[in-house]
C-alpha cells in the first residue's frame, strides 16, 4: 500500500496535545459495541446539555493507541466542546492487533472496514447524535479506513483526513466522496504525497471540490505548530460541515 516503514513515535505528536484537564462541559465514557462477534472498545466524548449533536469518529494510526491516545483524547474533547459528539474507537480490537505493519494492514484492511462501518451503527444510535450529521476523521491508516468507508456509507457527510490517502485496490473505483478535507506534509516518507494528489484527483472526478492543505517540509509528524493548526482546521471543517454554522472563536496558532 505504502513503503515500509512501521512507526511508533507517529501518534504522538500527531496533533499538538492541549495542556487542559477534563472540561464540566464534556463527559467522556467509556463503552463497547461487538463487531463480528468481538468487543470493540469506544471512548464517547459528549457536550453537556439537551438536544442531539453532530457525530465523529475518530480512527487512530497503525500504531493503534499505544502511543498519542492523550492527543486524540484531546482532539476527541475539543470536538465534543465544539458541540460534536467524538467517538474514539479501537478498531484494531476486531483484529487483537497493537500495531499494524504493511503486511498486516494488506491483510486485515477489509475487516477494519467492516469494523468502522458497524461503528457508524454505534454512533448512530446514540440517543444524543443527530443522525443526519456523520462525519468521520482519520490519521495516517486511520484516514486510508475513513476515506473507503465514507465512498461505500451514505451516512458519512465529511471526512477529515491528516496523512493518508486511498488504498491502492480504490484507485479510480471510489463510489462516493463527501466533503473532504485533505491535510499532507510534503516531506512525509510514509505516506508519500502522491496518496494525497490522487484523492484530490479522485474526489474531483466524483464532483468534490475537497480542501487542501500541504504543509512544506512537514513530514508525516508534524511539528508542533503545524499539528496544532491541522488540528484547528480538522476541528473547523468538521464543525461547519455537519453544524453549518462557523464554530466559536479560537485560535489555531
Amino acid at each position: 500500500m505504502f513503503p515500509l516503514r512501521l512507526f511508533f513515535l507517529a501518534a504522538l505528536t500527531s496533533f499538538a496535545s492541549r495542556a487542559s484537564a477534563a472540561t464540566s462541559e464534556v463527559d467522556q465514557l467509556r463503552g463497547s459495541f461487538v463487531s463480528s462477534g468481538r468487543k470493540i472498545s469506544v471512548e464517547t466524548f459528549v457536550p453537556r446539555g439537551s438536544g442531539r449533536f453532530p457525530a465523529v469518529l475518530v480512527l487512530h494510526s497503525s500504531a493503534g493507541t499505544l502511543f498519542g491516545k492523550g492527543q486524540l483524547e484531546d482532539f476527541s474533547r475539543s470536538l465534543a466542546e465544539h458541540g460534536m459528539i467524538a467517538f474514539m474507537v479501537r478498531y484494531f480490537d476486531r483484529t487483537g492487533t497493537i500495531f499494524a505493519g504493511d503486511r498486516a494492514i494488506g491483510k486485515d484492511l477489509h475487516v477494519w472496514e467492516d469494523t468502522v462501518t458497524d461503528a457508524l451503527d454505534f454512533a448512530v444510535a446514540h440517543p444524543r447524535v443527530r443522525r443526519e450529521s456523520i462525519g468521520i476523521f482519520g490519521f495516517s491508516l486511520g484516514a486510508f479506513l475513513a476515506v473507503s468507508v465514507a465512498s461505500r456509507d451514505a451516512r458519512v457527510d465529511a471526512v477529515a483526513e491528516l496523512a493518508g490517502g486511498m488504498f491502492d485496490y480504490l484507485g479510480g473505483r471510489l463510489r462516493r466522496v463527501p466533503p473532504l478535507l485533505i491535510q499532507h506534509g510534503l516531506a512525509d516518507q510514509r505516506v508519500d504525497v502522491r496518496y494525497a494528489h490522487a484523492l484530490e484527483r479522485e474526489a474531483r472526478r466524483l464532483g468534490t471540490r475537497p480542501v487542501v492543505r500541504l504543509f512544506p517540509g512537514e513530514g508525516h509528524v508534524l511539528s508542533s505548530k503545524a499539528s496544532t493548526f491541522a488540528s484547528a482546521q480538522a476541528r473547523s471543517f468538521l464543525h461547519r460541515q455537519l453544524r453549518g454554522q462557523p464554530p466559536k472563536a479560537q485560535r489555531t496558532h
